[in-house]
């Protein structure tokens, strides 16, 4: 199994665990907390795919990607069963895990998704692993969001798509003067994390109108 892959698995897992953290949180059943949990962890890379012509997308095709996601969701969904009353006294606490593993598949994602855009199309056109990096980072929790009733976080959460679009940008340039692709998609990462992190806990906003 290549860097990459992996890479992408350890993304899946913690889009998938945020994903059925937010599902449980709606009241979702087991049922819903696992769709939710797939939809969260695949969804951007199902539009990744469209877009650069893989049909059918890889979801569908390396069953790898649901099994990982499905275990993750079934441990978190068994975990909060045995411990509801621990889950309830700790409310804070998991938000800032369930941030953080937001805030890791976001990072994951949006470098996968700028490096299979650049592996396809070259470096000559920094829109493409731009855009298509932050809409991989960012697919799969807008469907999540709108699947639970709630505006996007792309929309209004601190610094979050502009965090994936950084992160993509950076991956591009680092590229394109010589730095290696580990060291690349590892700064890029970082650098997608810290600000998700960051945001949050000093509660960075994009600028808003109040009506």
């Amino acid at each position: 199994m290549s860097y990459a892959q992996l890479m992408e698995l350890a993304g899946i897992a913690a889009f998938a665990a945020s994903g059925a953290m937010a599902a449980m949180d709606k009241g979702a059943d087991i049922f819903g907390v696992l769709f939710l949990a797939v939809i969260t962890a695949l969804g951007g890379g199902v539009i990744r795919d469209m877009l650069l012509g893989w049909l059918p997308p890889r979801m569908f095709t390396s069953y790898v990607y649901i099994c990982v996601a499905l275990a993750c969701a079934l441990l978190v969904f068994l975990d909060a069963y045995i411990r509801a009353d621990k889950y309830r006294q700790h409310r804070d606490k998991l938000d800032m895990v369930v941030n953080v593993f937001d805030a890791l598949g976001l990072a994951v994602f949006t470098v996968s998704g700028a490096e299979l855009a650049i592996g396809q199309c070259g470096l000559g056109n920094p829109l493409l692993p731009a855009l298509l990096g932050m809409t991989t980072g960012v697919g799969g929790g807008m469907l999540r969001d709108v699947l639970t009733g709630t505006m996007p976080a792309v929309l209004r959460k601190r610094v979050y798509a502009v965090a994936s679009l950084a992160g993509a940008l950076s991956y591009y340039a680092m590229l394109r003067l010589g730095a290696g692709g580990f060291i690349s998609s590892m700064a890029a990462m970082a650098i997608i994390f810290a600000l998700r992190i960051l945001a949050t806990l000093y509660k960075w906003n994009l600028p808003k109108v109040k009506l």
